[in-house]
């Protein structure tokens, strides 16, 4: 990293706010028993993506072993007819230190972050059901006010779908789901639920077949564009995506996504686009060794002019699973190309379509995949049966000195066309993670980053950025 890393330190104000955050937090918990998340009994696990779990396995009162069973299947009739309900409750506190490089409004105390969820799943029948899932999202004390479309969401729709099953015929099995959904596919590099203080939804139809080792998900839907107030979320008619996902139980995706704009931004300047995905992810495990291949390429127009773009990453970690906290290091490398020549109308730059919310470590605005060249050495251990501890580092570059610099999202941050530099800047993070039963978990993260020489040449000069994070989460 570029600059020295001064202590991260805090006024007695700024502990009193991470302690009021946590204790508000606590007030609101009821203690419940289980061990949903990680039960080998076979219990239901809670899933990123909510409307994926099913709790039938709970109509058998004589498995209840937890204060929440008793909701998780309520029988409708003497049929397989049943409702379930479920939700969540997450507040954060972050503290900045020039955040977005110095660039945002600054907050020498911090803010704090609330995430209140709830749904209800009903099954009717083994062939019919319907979810219907609200979220609200609050930031409080944070200056400048929350940040467009993550932080703030009054009260609205997530997800209300309804989904329609086939009976399992030579075990296969069609699903179809219409209605706003979530969409979550591969490691999320592509396409994912944006986890932050707002999650993404999307409108549209979801057609899925199940068989004995093939999942395919083929969809055609519009983003779903998030208002800070009461029940006016509404479609995003400037953008439509579809695409046809397969996985294998063998570890490979092979997937084809397409998405049009009627306005994007990149630094050579605005216009529509149409732009079609073609990639794969395979996995692979042998021993102690994981190892992990993506590779995208891109195609199509870029208003009359063509579009051609490609990224590709690689993972080797290695678990040492017999060895006391059980090591995992790891290594991981991404390419992703960026555009030649802004006075060309053909562009090269790469875009990620909709990943998950924080991409390289836990800081929002730091480089996407787009026009970067990253290397992410970390490590983990498993500090106790409940306690987890991650160490990871990041270097960025940018591929071509003649495109910008991105957010994870593709919002394009500064233009490339004022520096040379290439190095953009290196970032390191430590977390920690506490389970603290089957629906709890606390999570306290720090982050550091220097900025290297092109964040310091372009405007404003980018200055070290300091960061931390307390987060508590409960679910049922």
């Amino acid at each position: 990293m570029s600059g020295s890393a001064e202590p991260l330190s805090f006024s007695n104000g700024q502990f009193v706010s991470v302690a009021a955050c946590l204790l508000g937090w606590l007030g609101t918990a009821a203690p419940c028993r289980g061990q949903v998340q990680a039960d080998p009994s076979g219990r239901p696990r809670f899933l990123p993506d909510r409307s994926q779990e099913d709790w039938s396995v709970l109509c058998n009162r004589a498995l209840h072993n937890d204060g929440w069973d008793r909701v998780k299947c309520v029988r409708l009739g003497q049929g397989q007819s049943y409702l379930s309900f479920g939700g969540e409750l997450r507040s954060s506190f972050e503290l900045y230190r020039n955040e977005n490089w110095g660039a945002a409004p600054q907050d020498g105390n911090g803010y704090a972050l609330n995430r209140l969820m709830g749904h209800a799943d009903v099954h009717i029948g083994e062939h019919v059901r319907a979810f219907a899932e609200l979220q609200s999202g609050l930031p409080f004390g944070r200056n400048g006010g929350p940040r467009p479309v993550i932080d703030r969401d009054d009260l609205d729709v997530s997800q209300l779908l309804v989904e329609f099953r086939s009976s399992h015929q030579n075990t296969a099995r069609l699903t179809v789901r219409a209605g706003r959904q979530e969409l979550n596919y591969g490691d999320g590099t592509l396409v994912s639920t944006r986890d932050l203080n707002v999650r993404r939804g999307f409108d549209g139809i979801n057609v899925r077949v199940r068989a004995a080792q093939w999942r395919i998900d083929a969809f055609a839907v519009k983003p779903v564009a998030t208002q800070q107030g009461v029940f006016d979320d509404a479609v995003d008619h400037n953008q439509t995506f579809w695409g046809v996902w397969a996985a294998t139980t063998k570890g490979l995706d092979v997937y084809y996504l397409g998405l049009v704009r009627k306005s994007a931004r990149f630094d050579q300047g605005a216009d529509g686009e149409h732009r079609h995905t073609l990639g794969f992810i395979l996995k692979e495990q042998t021993g102690g060794w994981s190892l992990a291949q993506e590779g995208d390429l891109q195609f199509g127009t870029f208003g009359s002019s063509r579009l051609v773009a490609w990224k590709t990453a690689q993972r080797t970690s290695y678990a040492f699973v017999r060895t006391r906290l059980r090591p995992v290091v790891s290594l991981q490398g991404a390419v992703s190309s960026g555009d030649a020549d802004p006075g060309d109308p053909r562009l090269q730059t790469f875009y990620p379509l909709f990943p998950k919310g924080v991409y390289y470590g836990p800081l929002v605005f730091t480089s996407g995949s787009l026009n970067a060249i990253v290397a992410h050495p970390g490590v983990s251990l498993q500090l106790s049966p409940t306690v987890s501890f991650t160490g990871d580092s990041f270097f960025f570059w940018r591929t071509r000195a003649s495109d910008g610099l991105y957010s994870p999202s593709g919002a394009l941050l500064r233009t490339g066309q004022t520096s040379r530099a290439r190095y953009v800047g290196a970032a390191a993070d430590l977390g920690v993670a506490w389970r603290a039963d089957s629906h709890t978990t606390l999570q306290v993260v720090t982050a550091y980053y220097g900025v290297g020489a092109y964040l310091r040449q372009t405007q404003p000069a980018g200055k070290n950025v300091k960061y931390l994070s307390v987060r508590a989460a409960y679910k049922f």
